[in-house]
């Protein structure tokens, strides 16, 4: 994950508390539920226990977050992964290959037919790999009808 991200998600968690821990009595009665504590699943989105966020509970709290960061009123949660994807897909910076392995995708073409938007991502992004790698090619160039075959026996010529 990019340095900038990271440094924020750690200041947002950092403002956050963990969960007052039970009573004694009230470990006593999980116990005899059977209860068992959640794993630790890294959610980016969390309640105050740290556990899942409810979908009910979500929305507002999305409206809410979208409204204070001056986005459209009609963004979406997932429209969060497809501008990160497009944008690492067309920084020029990640190979394709790369980008899906960040976007965690298990299939290419998920990452670049549905999320990177490839003509747009691809617009900016300039080749030029060949021109590096062949560069000490001092060779001129000659157009087709100028270059005489190697051999005329081999090239008919119409």
């Amino acid at each position: 994950m990019d340095h900038f991200l990271i440094e924020r998600l750690l200041h947002h968690v950092s403002r956050f508390s963990e969960p007052e821990p039970v009573s004694p009595g009230v470990e006593r009665r999980r116990r005899a539920r059977g209860y068992v504590e959640p794993p630790d699943e890294d959610l980016i989105v969390t309640n105050r226990y740290g556990r899942p966020v409810l979908i009910s509970d979500f929305h507002q709290k999305w409206r809410r977050a979208v409204k204070q960061a001056g986005l459209p009123d009609r963004t979406r949660f997932h429209d969060l992964k497809h501008f990160s994807t497009s944008t690492l897909g067309g920084s020029g910076k990640h190979d394709p290959k790369t980008v899906q392995a960040l976007t965690r995708h298990a299939e290419f073409s998920e990452t670049w037919d549905t999320y990177a938007h490839p003509p747009l991502a691809m617009e900016a992004v300039t080749v030029t790999v060949f021109e590096a790698t062949f560069s000490h090619i001092n060779t001129p160039l000659y157009a087709p009808r100028d270059c005489p075959p190697a051999d005329s026996r081999t090239f008919s010529v119409s």
